[in-house]
C-alpha cells in the first residue's frame, strides 16, 4: 500500500515507491521486527495518517530522511517511542470483561480456601496500557481475600512496551468517564476524588501494583526470578501473527507456576491447545491451569 501526502511533503528520491516494498512496507516491517505487531490492511490508514502528522509536526519535507532519522536506534529513540505509543497503546477500561474477573475472584478463593501458596499471591497483567486492568485485578483479589477472611497478601506486576502509558498507570488517576463502570462503594473504597472530575487509586492500593516498562520480544520477560501464580494477558496477542502468538504463549509458559493459570482474551488462541496446560470449561472465558503431571517450580 503506498501512502499519498500532500505534493510538499513528498520525497525527492522515494524508496521504491511504486514498487511492491516501498518505504511504507519498510515500516511496517520495522514495526513488526520489533514490537511482533503486525500491521493489517484494518491498521494501515491509521499508520499512514500517524507518518504524515508526524512529519508535519517536524516540519518535514523528505519521508526519505524522516525514515532514517525515526529508524536509527540512538539517535530515532524518543521519536520511535512516540510512535509506538500513538499506533499501539490500546483503549482499556476497568473490568473490562467481567466474566473474566469473576474468574479470578473465584480462583483466588479457591486458592486461599486450598491453601495453595504459603508466600504472597502475584499476578502479571501483560499488555496492562494505562494500568486500568491491573488495578481492576488487585481490587478484584483483595476482594476476594477479604470474602475468605484473609489479610490480602498479593502483588500485582503491569508491563507494557509503552513508556507513556506506564507513566499514567503509575500516576493512577483517572477521568470521571472511567470511573462509570465501577460501583460506588468500590469507588469510595479504592479510589479519591483528586480535582474536577478526576479520580486517583487509593496509596495502600497503588503501593501493591508495580508498573514496568517492557517489550515480551526483546526484554524476554522482566520477570525472570520469579514464577506468577497467574498471567492475565488479554486483547494483546490479537496484533500478533499466529506463530508468534504460540511462541509467546510458550514464553509465558516458563513464568507460571507449576499450579498456576494463564488468562487470555476470547479467541485469541482458537484451535490451539498449549502444551501442558487444560483449557478451563467455561466458554464465556479464556483461561487455561497447568496439567497436574506438569512440574515447572514454585511461586515464592
Amino acid at each position: 500500500m503506498n501512502i499519498e501526502l500532500p505534493a510538499l511533503y513528498r520525497m525527492e528520491n522515494p524508496i521504491s515507491q511504486n514498487s511492491d516494498f516501498g518505504y511504507f512496507d519498510v515500516w511496517k516491517a520495522t514495526i513488526e521486527e520489533r514490537t511482533g505487531v503486525q500491521i493489517t490492511p484494518d491498521r494501515e490508514r491509521a499508520l499512514a495518517l500517524l507518518l504524515e502528522r508526524r512529519m508535519k509536526a517536524l516540519d518535514s519535507r523528505d519521508i526519505d530522511q524522516y525514515m532514517s532519522d525515526a529508524l536509527d536506534i540512538a539517535k530515532g529513540a524518543q521519536e520511535w517511542s512516540g510512535l509506538i505509543d500513538s499506533l499501539l497503546v490500546k483503549e482499556t477500561s476497568f473490568f473490562r470483561h467481567r466474566p473474566s474477573m469473576d474468574y479470578v475472584h473465584a480462583w483466588v478463593r479457591d486458592a486461599v480456601r486450598a491453601k495453595s501458596f504459603t508466600g504472597p499471591l502475584w499476578i502479571w497483567s501483560l499488555g496492562c496500557s494505562t494500568g486500568e486492568e491491573a488495578y481492576s485485578l488487585a481490587i478484584t483479589v483483595e476482594q476476594a481475600m477479604e470474602a475468605e477472611g484473609q489479610e490480602p497478601r498479593y502483588g500485582i506486576i503491569g508491563t507494557d512496551i509503552s513508556r507513556e502509558a506506564i507513566f499514567q498507570a503509575r500516576r493512577g488517576i483517572y477521568r470521571e468517564s472511567k470511573m462509570a463502570v465501577i460501583d460506588k462503594p468500590v469507588n469510595s473504597a479504592y479510589f479519591d476524588p483528586v480535582g474536577s472530575g478526576l479520580w486517583r487509586v487509593k496509596a495502600d492500593l497503588r503501593r501493591r501494583v508495580c508498573f514496568l516498562k517492557s517489550n515480551i520480544l526483546t526484554d524476554g520477560s522482566p520477570l525472570i526470578r520469579r514464577k506468577m501464580h497467574m498471567i492475565y494477558c488479554q486483547n494483546m496477542l490479537v496484533y500478533f501473527r499466529r506463530w508468534k502468538r504460540r511462541e509467546i504463549i510458550g514464553q509465558l509458559s516458563n513464568h507460571l507456576d507449576h499450579r498456576g493459570c494463564l488468562m487470555l482474551g476470547l479467541g485469541e488462541l482458537s484451535n490451539w491447545l498449549p502444551s501442558g496446560f487444560t483449557r478451563v470449561a467455561q466458554r464465556n472465558i479464556q483461561a487455561y491451569i497447568r496439567d497436574k503431571t506438569v512440574e515447572q517450580g514454585e511461586a515464592r
